[in-house]
């Protein structure tokens, strides 16, 4: 591993986020197997004065353990802040050796970074302490680091919202430079399809058959693929069926999504896809049984309101532009506003997630860590 001179020398704060990112990587937590990360950062967060508790979002999903709530009192009294990052991170994420460049942390190219989303984590980590050095008067913050985020958002949704009296958050989550402000993004709908037909020798007496996958074939020739709308898309991406070429296929099981920054399209185009292979199914002679579940419901926040107008002041004071985004991803400001926490997914600098190209720029997480430190040190 290198480190650059300029960053061991000139700049001690990135050389501690840089060695406190490669720390936190190493550590395996993959969704659900978050258990000795969350007591690393949870010591960390106690270090810094926070009060820790965990609440018992794992036991509620299976994961090895809950959510890692921090409570910061502050000097100034009013209304908390909430900022959030999560602690798992996709497969490969096992074994990460994170490789340390001239300007750049990157994977070593059999696993990802889990730059998502440890470089949120550690911005947290690093912004606090620079405000608390500061001894600027703060107000109260609640430090939340969530589980099983890449797990459909698990450990928010089945967060304990009564251990936090937050109203705004700021999640530390998105794969867009600093600067970028989610200010909508989507509801996130799962559709399971179950096919039923009929097995017969498909040499023998096939026409006493009824094929499962001609109606799974028939039903994806019907239904709209990718870009459905400006604001929409729907995917069928898992199919699974048979178990032999001489047997006409008798059931197949599907996979697939939809998504939509309008919520009531989202439920409205889930059902016409459930609809159509319910139909297609039918007019051949079998049957389709189809579950709809929302994994995450949409958000839409003001560029005026109070959230997005903190976030604009702290980035001017870095000399960042504000760019206010859309996006057709989740995260756990989906969930925290649908829990009434009016909440922004913030840019932190990532790329290439959910790849074993993953990595980030240094720069980029000492910007993100200054950011932090102008969110909760700003009156907005």
């Amino acid at each position: 591993m290198f480190l650059n001179e300029k960053y061991t020398n000139g700049n001690s704060l990135a050389a501690e986020m840089v060695d406190e990112f490669c720390a936190l990587a190493r550590i395996d937590a993959e969704s659900g197997r978050e258990g000795e990360l969350s007591n690393v950062v949870a010591a960390k967060l106690e270090d810094l004065g926070l009060e820790v508790v965990r609440d018992d979002a794992g036991r509620r999903f299976g994961g090895e353990t809950g959510n890692v709530i921090g409570r910061l009192p502050g000097q100034m009294g009013g209304e908390p802040i909430l900022l959030c990052a999560h602690l798992d991170r996709v497969a490969p994420g096992c074994g990460i050796q994170p490789v340390v460049l001239e300007d750049r942390i990157v994977s070593s190219g059999d696993t990802v970074l889990a730059a998502d989303d440890i470089v949120g984590v550690v911005a947290i980590l690093a912004g606090m302490r620079l405000a608390l050095a500061e001894c600027v008067d703060l107000p109260p913050i609640e430090v939340v680091f969530t589980v099983s985020e890449e797990n459909g958002l698990a450990g928010a949704k089945y967060m304990d919202y009564s251990a936090v009296r937050s109203k705004m958050g700021y999640v530390l989550d998105a794969a867009r430079p600093v600067g970028a402000v989610v200010l909508r993004s989507p509801t996130h709908i799962g559709l399971e399809v179950a096919i039923h037909g009929r097995a017969a020798h498909a040499g023998i007496n096939p026409e006493e058959g009824i094929s499962a996958l001609q109606i799974a074939a028939d039903s994806l020739m019907r239904i709209p693929f990718g870009k459905v709308d400006d604001h929409t898309t729907a995917n069928m991406g898992v199919v699974k069926g048979g178990h032999a070429t001489n047997i006409v296929c008798e059931h197949v099981d599907l996979s697939g999504e939809v998504r939509s920054l309008d919520h009531p399209r989202a439920l409205r185009l889930a059902e016409e896809l459930a609809e159509c292979f319910r139909k297609t199914a039918a007019a051949h002679g079998g049957s389709a049984e189809v579950s709809i579940s929302i994994h995450y419901p949409s958000y839409s926040i003001d560029s005026d309101s109070q959230v997005a107008l903190r976030v604009q002041s702290a980035l001017s004071r870095l000399g960042r532009s504000t760019v206010f985004e859309s996006s057709m991803g989740g995260s756990d400001a989906n969930m925290f506003n649908s829990h009434g926490i009016e909440s922004v997914c913030l840019g932190v600098g990532f790329e290439q997630v959910h790849s074993c190209r993953e990595s980030v720029a240094i720069s980029e997480l000492v910007v993100a860590a200054g950011l932090v430190r102008q969110l909760v040190a700003s009156e907005g």
